[in-house]
C-alpha cells in the first residue's frame, strides 16, 4: 500500500471506468464513450449515481506483485455488476518483485476466470520497470500476457504511457496483438506507440469529476462501436453506429459538426465524390478554425468502420474530403473535442453506387479431337463485363470426370491485360470437364463459365 502523496497520485490513474452505450445491460442508450479509473484510493463508491452519471463499464484495481489485492476490489467488482456496467480488473506490474508468471496466477486467483458476461478482459498495468533493462522487461511482459491468456482464455489488455513504452520497453513493436490502452494527458489525440495501429482505449485526464464518487478521477474512452464494446465484454448489444466522443473532460463548449455530399450521392463504382461540412460552437454559430475532424466510412450493411483520413477546419470552419466509392458507403465525421470544447459526430451520409455488373466467364480448349493421356491441353477465356475486359482478377478452374461427379479445384489464374484473358494448361489422364469461375467482390457478381471437356482416348 503506497502512502505519500504522489503514490496515491499514480494509484489513482491504475483503474479506469470507462462510458460507452451498451443496449444489452443498460435501459438507456448514451451517445458517448467516456469513464473513470479506481481504487481504493476513490474509497467507497456510489455505483448507482456512477451510472446515474452516464458511466457504463469500469476496470478496477485487483493487485500488486504476488502478496497485494486492492482493499475495495470485492466491493467494486461487486458493485459495478450490480449498477448493470461492463467491468474489468488490471493487475500492477511489480517485475522483479516476482515472477511474470507468478504475478499472472495471484492476479487470476483474486479476480476469476474472466468469462461472465459483461466481463472486460483482463489488464496488466505497466508503470514500474523494477530494474529491469529492455530486453528482461519484454520478457517479463510477454510471460505475463501469456501466462494470463492459458488462465483465462482472454486476450489481456496492455496499460501504458506512450513514453514509459517507448524508453523501458523500447519502442517493441512485438505486442500489438493485444489491445492497447493508452494514457496520454492534455492532447487532443494519443501519441500511439509500438506499432500499434490505433488504441483501444485512451486516459485522457485524471482531474475528472464523476457523481458518486469523492475528489478527482481519471477518465477515459473506449475507441470503437457500443457493438465492439459489447463483444469485447463477453456479450452481445449495442449499435454498430460511430461512437461519438462524448464529454470532454474539463467538460467545454458544446459543438456540432455537420456533413453532405458536395456532389451527389450516388456515384458510379469506385466513383469520386467530395464531402463537406463546418465545425461550429453551438451556443452562437460561430465557426472552429484549424481543428482537426476525421471522416469514418462502413459499407452499407457492415458493422466495422475506417478511417478515411483527418483535415482540418479552415477559417470559416469548413472542411473536405474526397475518396473512391468503391460500393454503398456511409460516412460520418467526428470532432474529438479538445480541454475548452467538447466533442461532436455528423449525422449519417449514405452514398449509394449501382448494382454490381454482372461478368461474362468463356471457357474454350485448343484441342477439338480426342487426345492422348496426359497429353498438354490448354484452356482458356477472356473475363469481361459491360463495360469491357476485367484485367488483373483471378479465375478459378475446377474439373470433375467427363461422365459426372464431384468438382475438385484445380488452381487460379490472373486475367491479363488488354483483353482479361486467362488460361491454364491440364495434363488429363481420362475425359475431363473443365469450368471457370470468377469470385464475386465488391464490383462484380460471381459468374461461372460454360463447361468444356477434354477427351482421352
Amino acid at each position: 500500500m503506497r502512502t505519500t502523496a504522489a503514490a496515491a497520485r499514480r494509484a489513482r490513474r491504475l483503474v479506469v471506468v470507462l462510458v460507452t452505450s451498451f443496449a444489452a445491460m443498460l435501459a438507456s442508450t448514451l451517445a458517448y464513450a467516456d469513464g473513470i479509473d479506481v481504487s481504493h484510493w476513490q474509497g467507497t463508491i456510489n455505483w448507482s449515481k456512477v451510472k446515474a452519471a452516464g458511466m457504463q463499464f469500469a476496470f478496477m484495481k485487483a493487485t500488486e506483485s504476488t502478496t497485494y489485492t486492492d482493499t475495495q476490489l470485492a466491493t467494486n467488482w461487486a458493485g459495478v455488476q450490480a449498477a448493470g456496467l461492463y467491468r474489468g480488473a488490471y493487475h500492477f506490474a511489480r517485475p522483479k518483485v516476482g515472477t511474470a508468471p507468478a504475478q499472472a496466477k495471484y492476479f487470476v486467483s483474486r479476480v476469476g476466470s474472466f468469462q461472465g458476461a459483461g466481463t472486460l478482459p483482463p489488464v496488466l498495468d505497466l508503470e514500474a520497470s523494477g530494474g529491469l533493462g529492455v530486453t528482461a522487461l519484454r520478457s517479463w511482459t510477454a510471460s505475463w500476457l501469456q501466462t494470463v491468456e492459458q488462465l483465462t482464455g482472454r486476450t489481456p489488455i496492455i496499460y501504458v504511457s506512450p513514453a514509459f513504452w517507448e524508453h523501458y520497453l523500447g519502442n517493441s513493436t512485438a505486442f500489438t496483438r493485444y489491445p492497447l490502452w493508452i494514457a496520454h494527458y492534455g492532447v487532443t489525440t494519443p501519441r500511439v506507440p509500438g506499432g500499434w495501429p490505433t488504441w483501444t482505449f485512451w486516459q485522457r485526464t485524471s482531474s475528472g469529476t464523476v457523481s458518486g464518487i469523492s475528489g478527482n478521477v481519471d477518465m477515459n474512452r473506449f475507441n470503437g462501436t457500443t457493438a465492439q464494446l459489447a463483444a469485447l465484454s463477453n456479450t452481445t448489444g449495442g449499435s454498430t453506429d460511430l461512437v461519438p466522443p462524448g464529454v470532454t473532460i474539463p467538460t467545454g463548449d458544446p459543438t456540432a459538426v455537420n456533413l453532405t455530399p458536395s456532389t451527389s450521392a450516388t456515384t458510379a463504382i469506385n466513383g469520386s465524390v467530395t464531402l463537406a461540412g463546418d465545425l461550429r460552437r453551438t451556443a452562437d454559430g460561430s465557426a472552429l478554425a484549424g481543428l482537426p475532424v476525421t471522416l469514418y466510412s462502413r459499407a452499407v450493411g457492415s458493422s466495422s468502420s475506417n478511417v478515411v483520413g483527418t483535415g482540418t477546419t479552415d477559417g470559416l470552419g469548413h472542411y473536405a474530403f474526397t475518396t473512391n466509392v468503391p460500393q454503398a458507403t456511409q460516412y460520418q465525421v467526428v470532432f474529438v473535442g479538445d480541454t475548452t470544447r467538447a466533442g461532436a459526430l455528423s449525422t449519417v451520409v449514405t452514398v449509394s453506387t449501382p448494382t454490381r455488373l454482372k461478368p461474362t466467364v468463356y471457357l474454350h480448349k485448343n484441342k477439338t479431337s480426342r487426345v492422348r493421356k496426359g497429353t498438354a491441353v490448354m484452356v482458356y477465356g477472356h473475363l469481361k463485363t459491360s463495360l469491357g475486359p476485367v484485367t488483373g482478377k483471378y479465375v478459378r478452374f475446377y474439373k470433375r470426370p467427363a461422365r459426372g461427379g464431384r468438382w475438385t479445384y484445380v488452381r487460379a489464374s490472373k486475367s491479363l491485360a488488354p483483353t482479361g484473358w486467362y488460361s491454364t494448361t491440364v495434363r488429363p489422364r481420362r475425359s475431363t470437364t473443365y469450368k471457370a469461375v470468377s469470385i464475386a467482390d465488391t464490383y462484380r457478381l460471381a459468374a461461372t463459365s460454360n463447361l468444356v471437356t477434354v477427351w482421352v482416348r
